[in-house]
């Protein structure tokens, strides 16, 4: 496939996670006030996840990179919520845990807008400024309330939730890891050397 064909299939796939992720975004808040079900929330959620995996697996060119972890990433997201439609008096964690999915759809916007422009430095301040409250504040928070929200559990319906949840937490480090090397490539030329 060509650069283009590959740059469009992304393209695409923002397009289409831009309204899905607000509103799942919005839903998750809306959960956390009480004013939809969070087990509402958590089969939106479910079918959501679904689709995407179906969509990337079908098109691992959807996604900028690393699909294959973007997919074993929504197979975990899923455990995490079968558990909650197992567990019905859980859905709110649904909604604390998917307020992640914000910080996702900044990084997207700020994808999707042109470099150098101001939507694009807009919507760069807004992810960076999410960026380590969500996922390296909150979600090991989360983390944390889990192992005690489980303590009670059947051994591996805990080892299912604590090590979807510890999966989650190392995809944020992945997924930093892999901008902040994308970045530093963009920063090099060809030859290797640093661009000034």
């Amino acid at each position: 496939m060509s650069r283009d064909a590959s740059t469009s299939c992304v393209a695409t796939h923002d397009v289409a996670n831009i309204p899905a992720l607000f509103a799942l975004s919005a839903l998750c808040a809306l959960g956390l006030l009480e004013r939809v079900d969070g087990l509402l929330v958590t089969k939106v959620f479910l079918g959501y996840i679904a689709l995407d995996f179906l969509w990337i697996a079908l098109w691992p060119r959807a996604v900028p990179g690393g699909a294959r972890l973007v997919l074993i990433h929504h197979a975990v997201t899923s455990v995490l919520l079968a558990h909650v439609l197992r567990r019905p008096e859980r859905a709110m964690e649904t909604c604390r845990n998917g307020l992640v999915e914000a910080n996702t759809l900044l990084l997207i916007l700020r994808r999707r807008s042109p470099r150098g422009s101001r939507a694009n430095a807009f919507w760069n301040l807004m992810y960076l400024t999410t960026l380590v409250p969500v996922r390296f504040v909150w979600q090991p928070m989360l983390f944390v309330r889990l192992v005690a929200l489980t303590s009670n559990d059947k051994a591996l319906e805990r080892f299912e939730v604590l090590g979807a949840q510890a999966f989650l937490l190392g995809f944020n480090v992945w997924l930093v890891a892999r901008r902040r090397n994308s970045s530093a490539n963009a920063n090099t030329t060809k030859k290797g050397e640093k661009i000034s």
